[in-house]
């Protein structure tokens, strides 16, 4: 049962296969962890057939480490809830890096009346990526869904108040826009600095390959559509339009990458529709690459 305390808070990881990058991950989050910290750090490992639980044991002896049998992201989150001690409660994504002094500004944010969802600035790694992905990225960085109250894309924080509202996750892939959806902009914060003014930020390494990238942002819209499909909501931010991409020109983003972009795009949609025709279930489309340490 959860307990009230207004320094604690609780770190979900959940991890499925991740034994190339839970280290990194959980090395980031300890690193600057004070003594009298009251942050708890939940690895909800699930379905893994590798190293993950070993590793994560090996890194933080102070977490509590989940080992289940079934290969399910939101199912991990609901099953570390039962053990969760505090709120708020942050989700961290293992292939991100995030420290504790971001996320205890999130946790602190979480705690003010009214706001429900938070997450840290974001912050992409695209050194590794190629011209073809940093091109994309550099249009899909100025679109409204990042620039306005963000959360999601690896890290996102809930609220006691939140989760008394929303509850468990339900069975989807995309728990991030679900997440996104089920609060309006008011009750969504991002958080670039902490009250002392430091940055707050998670880092995502984004796919190196534009192949890759068509491959997650096909499960990511398919994910998407589930949620507007089963779970619909008046707070979804919906699709570009030719405004958008206008404003990223006028954001350092250059023709051809917007070219780009909507290249990428049009060849999602194409596998999109293919999936729903072929009537097959949303694949977990990774990018193993990015993973690579």
């Amino acid at each position: 049962m959860a307990t009230t305390d207004p320094t604690a808070f609780t770190v979900i990881i959940p991890a499925h296969n991740e034994e190339a990058v839970i280290a990194r991950c959980l090395n980031v989050l300890l690193a600057d962890v004070p003594a009298d910290s009251k942050m708890q750090v939940i690895i909800a490992a699930n379905g893994c057939s590798d190293d993950t639980v070993a590793i994560a044991r090996k890194v933080a002896p102070g977490a509590v480490v989940l080992d289940l049998p079934v290969g399910s992201k939101t199912a991990a989150m609901n099953a570390a809830n039962r053990e969760a001690l505090y709120f708020p409660r942050i989700y961290l994504d293992a292939d991100v890096q995030c420290s504790y002094d971001s996320l205890q500004a999130v946790a602190q944010v979480l705690r003010e009346p009214g706001i429900m969802t938070a997450a840290p600035a974001l912050r992409m790694d695209l050194s590794r990526s190629n011209w073809l992905a940093r091109a994309y990225y550099r249009v899909w960085l100025t679109q409204p869904y990042v620039k306005r109250a963000l959360v999601g894309s690896g890290c996102f924080g809930l609220s006691k108040a939140a989760y008394e509202r929303i509850g468990d996750f339900p069975p989807i892939t995309g728990d991030d826009i679900w997440v996104y959806s089920r609060f309006s902009e008011t009750e969504r914060r991002n958080i670039a600095n902490d009250a002392e003014g430091r940055p707050v930020w998670f880092l995502v390494s984004p796919p190196r390959r534009a192949i890759d990238q068509i491959r997650v942002e096909t499960r990511r819209r398919l994910g998407n559509e589930q949620v507007l499909r089963d779970y619909p909501s008046p707070h979804y931010a919906g699709s570009n339009n030719a405004g958008d991409l206008y404003d990223a020109l006028h954001e350092g983003a250059s023709v051809l990458d917007v070219l780009i972009y909507l290249a990428i795009k049009a060849v999602v949609r194409l596998r999109v529709r293919r999936v729903k025709r072929k009537r097959k279930d949303i694949v977990w489309e990774r990018d193993l690459a990015a993973r690579e340490v």
